[in-house]
């Protein structure tokens, strides 16, 4: 088993990362506390057993479930079993379970104790570290949430045994994601493709922790983990959430990223070509249909990064290095299109 000490200004904990760590439960399990389950039509059926007895929510499978909806059914649920700021909620499942019950845990009774059980690579690598919680509006991805860190990250990679190929790719694009903003040697063993998962993994969240600790609210460097996301959220509303999944948006955001970087004389020559490769290598579009685009970047403006007329947005100079620039959505425009 692997650890990583996530030591933030509001808050500190463990990420557990390893094999069969569901197996037994009984050394994370908080003696005396009523633990709550929060997952979804997916996973719950795989790994709920391993919960016993303890009461469930399972909300359907996908970004549409990340909702005020369903938000307003767990706070039932947790009043009905009479869920205390003393118990546990615990989020079994992906990105959308993190996210949806981390918020529920933040806001219900004004703070409850949740844990972090993510199962796929995208929650392992990323949005389980951080205490980034939330849901979306019709208007665009997370414009509702707040900073709520978990008490234990428990990663079981075994679970990813589990995923679809797609949903693992779409994973694949955060990790590809902490090469190109913080780490040329990840980036390296991406390429070479020698260095066992577990180990990728330790080395995002490792990343991760490092942003988190210096920014735990995300107002200066912690931004750096917005590469590719800015036209990536814009891409997710364009479609409806229905075409791409985030990582896979994510990743074209990336490409085109390193696009505006390049056409915009930040980012050496060659990045675009070196983010597009790595990324169809590892099973990941690359690129969108002009029409999305164009309604992706009609959306930048309520993107909650916007203000005003200016974008902040996150480009990475080289491989390994990122940085921010402020752009007019306009000016961002005419280096995409």
């Amino acid at each position: 088993m692997l650890k990583v000490l996530v030591e933030a200004q509001n808050g500190a904990y463990e990420i557990l990362l390893g094999p069969g760590l569901l197996k037994d439960l009984s050394p994370f399990i908080q003696k005396g506390r009523r633990h709550f389950i929060i997952s979804d039509t997916n996973v719950y059926p795989l790994y709920g057993k391993v919960f016993g007895g303890f009461p469930s929510f399972v909300v359907k499978a996908g970004e549409k479930s990340k909702s005020h909806e369903s938000l307003l059914k767990i706070y039932d649920e947790l009043s009905k079993h009479n869920i205390s700021r003393e118990d546990v909620i615990v989020a079994l499942g992906g990105g959308v379970v993190g996210d949806l019950a981390g918020y529920a845990a933040a806001t219900f009774k004004r703070g409850v104790r949740f844990i972090q059980v993510p199962t796929t690579l995208l929650a392992q690598v990323d949005s389980s570290v951080g205490g980034k919680v939330g849901v979306n509006l019709k208007s665009g991805k997370n414009m509702v949430g707040s900073f709520y860190q978990p008490s234990l990250v428990l990663a079981d990679t075994d679970t990813l045994q589990t995923l679809p190929g797609r949903e693992f790719a779409a994973g694949m694009a955060e990790v590809i994601k902490y090469a190109f903003i913080a780490d040329q040697n990840l980036y390296k063993k991406l390429l070479s493709k020698n260095t066992a998962l577990a180990e990728i993994i330790r080395i995002c969240c490792e990343i991760k922790a490092g942003y988190v600790q210096r920014d735990p609210f995300d107002k200066n460097v912690r931004m750096e983990l917005n590469f590719g996301h800015t036209i990536g959220h814009a891409i997710e509303t364009a479609t409806h959430y229905k075409r791409y999944l985030h990582g896979e948006a994510v990743a074209i955001g990336m490409v085109l990223a390193a696009r505006i970087g390049e056409r915009g004389g930040v980012s050496e020559a060659g990045l675009e070509d070196a983010v597009r490769d790595i990324l169809i290598q590892n099973g990941l579009p690359a690129a969108v249909d002009d029409a999305i685009l164009k309604s992706a970047m009609d959306n930048l403006m309520q993107d909650k990064k916007a203000a005003g007329d200016i974008i902040h947005f996150i480009l990475a100079d080289t491989i390994g290095h990122a940085l921010a620039r402020d752009y007019k959505a306009q000016e961002l425009r005419e280096l995409v299109l």
